[in-house]
């Protein structure tokens, strides 16, 4: 019920202490419903109806809420608490703290307790006192709980580590992805679905994750992604909920749909989504990303640029140009450049939107006169091919720069200009990358594709099936999301190092900045690797 490890960790040790009973209220039949309601605040720190759980550590009254005063965090998602560096977090599941504890004769003080009731369950919780009438240790927050979370949390003690979570059977652990399996999309939905499918497979054949066999769900999401009305219905990510899976890998991914909600609500992750746009969650949502959203990328552009420029400071004199779209991705991208800009102490950057998709050629005419330090690009192919058109004949020597989604041989062929992609995967190590990830396919019998998609489909399956193991063979849907936190610079063999944290839900913090061989369509080093400062 605290945060972070360590010291903090020793949570209700004062559970364990000496004192005398109480009289206490008789235990009701627990509430399958308000134990449910109940999962949320210990697993979480987040009531269902939206509010963080509060806690208030030390005699200071330190408040702590959300995430990091989730009970999980330090009792574990089962209950069954841990011994680290010495320090006890008791086990609180129902067998524990339903019978009391005698005086051990290794313990240095006494820490005999009678059994735990509901009365003295809940005043340990909120006012700090064990079942003994002894204050709980400092490091045992005192949490602030209204009537019903109270009657929520105490629901869910009551119950906890009888039943396994969504996806749990003793001889699988199953998980889902939503993915398009006809129209437009529907190649790459079933090249993502056959490599998870094989990287499973390799897991089953040795032995599985603790004996039990990785499965795999497809639900067809399709729909999201060609012309017409609105989906009416569950989405592909909610059908697979209410199957109930553990988790959800390799969804591709466009924007932010509705079902979000509920996969917070659930605390059901989802690792490593493969992102058709924007759409990064919060840094405490249970979507787990593998590489920055493009307005993210924006800011990279900038930071990089105002740490070359730290000597001639052009920048500090003459604004940036941000050539955008009018629409969600642009605006997002402009306002990135904008605020890091700003950040930086450097002038606001000068913004020039498109106009039916292509620069408006009297807007570029100041970029003649006066050539900035650098172009930030962000819309469709065609009107970066429209910008670099304009500009050639004016032989400027101003870089351009935007995301590699863009980096097509017939945009930039003929342009004398810099054009410099922003590029997460980088380009150091792709070559033995890509040979090992050949020899995958091959093993399995499937061929190169869409290799983006395959590629991001693969390292979703390393970094689920990392984690799994990580979580032991009581794995439950929270101790999931805690050890995919705990990932540092951990290797996919296809990717970049990946490190989650608790704030931090994207696993690769930086990018390469490459160039486009237009005869042999290959990305080349334009840069280091570039990291991406807070």
């Amino acid at each position: 019920m605290i945060p972070g490890r360590g010291v903090l960790r020793v949570a209700v040790v004062g559970l364990l202490l000496l004192g005398a009973c109480r009289k206490e209220t008789p235990a009701a039949p627990v509430d399958p419903e308000a134990a449910r309601k109940g999962r949320s605040l210990f697993q979480r720190g987040e009531s269902v109806r939206g509010a963080p759980l509060v806690g208030l550590l030390g005699p200071e009254r330190i408040e702590m809420s959300g995430s990091v005063a989730a009970c999980a965090r330090c009792h574990t998602p089962s209950g069954r608490g841990s011994q680290e560096g010495g320090v006890e977090v008791p086990d609180i599941r129902p067998e524990a703290l339903r019978h009391p504890r005698p005086r051990a004769s290794v313990d240095v003080e006494d820490r005999s307790r009678p059994a735990y009731g509901r009365d003295t369950l809940l005043r340990a919780i909120t006012e700090g006192v064990s079942a003994s009438g002894r204050p709980l240790g400092t490091t045992m927050p005192r949490y602030v709980l209204g009537q019903a979370e109270g009657e929520e949390l105490l629901a869910y003690l009551g119950k906890l580590g009888e039943t396994p979570d969504p996806g749990i059977s003793p001889t699988t652990l199953t998980v889902g992805a939503a993915l398009p399996l006809r129209g437009r999309l529907g190649e790459a939905g079933e090249d993502v679905a056959q490599v998870l499918r094989a990287a499973f497979s390799e897991v089953n054949a040795g032995g599985g994750i603790f004996r039990r066999k990785l499965e795999l769900v497809v639900e067809d999401d399709s729909a999201l992604y060609e012309p017409g009305p609105a989906v009416v219905g569950p989405d592909a990510t909610t059908r697979l909920l209410e199957r109930g899976v553990l988790a959800l890998v390799g969804n591709l991914r466009k924007g932010t749909p509705a079902s979000d909600a509920r996969l917070r609500r659930e605390g059901a992750p989802l690792v490593l989504p493969i992102a058709l746009g924007e759409g990064a969650g919060d840094s405490d949502s249970p979507i787990f990303f593998l590489y920055p959203e493009e307005p993210v990328q924006a800011r990279l552009v900038v930071q990089h640029l105002a740490r070359a420029d730290e000597e001639r400071r052009v920048l500090r004199r003459q604004p940036l140009v941000v050539v955008r779209a009018e629409d969600a991705g642009g605006l997002a991208w402009a306002r990135a450049a904008r605020e890091e800009a700003l950040r930086r102490e450097l002038p606001e950057p000068v913004e020039l939107p498109l106009v039916d998709g292509a620069p408006v050629p009297e807007a570029l005419q100041r970029l003649r006169r006066t050539p900035p330090p650098a172009i930030l690009y962000a819309g469709p192919p065609s009107g970066l091919k429209a910008l670099l058109e304009t500009l050639e004949p004016w032989k400027l020597e101003t870089s351009v720069y935007a995301p590699a989604s863009l980096a097509e041989p017939s945009v930039v062929a003929g342009s004398s200009l810099p054009v410099l992609f922003v590029y997460p995967p980088g380009v150091e190590g792709r070559e033995a990358h890509l040979r090992a990830f050949s020899s995958f396919l091959e093993r399995h019998g499937l061929r190169p594709r869409h290799v983006a998609f395959q590629l991001g489909a693969y390292a979703a399956s390393r970094v689920l099936v990392e984690a799994l193991r990580r979580s032991g063979a009581d794995v439950t849907r929270a101790d999931l999301m805690l050890r995919l936190e705990e990932l540092r610079d951990f290797d996919t063999g296809v990717t970049p190092p990946v490190t989650f944290g608790v704030n931090r839900r994207v696993g690769v913090q930086g990018a390469q900045l490459v160039r486009l061989d237009t005869a042999s369509g290959r990305l080349e080093s334009a840069s280091a690797w570039i990291p991406l400062s807070p």
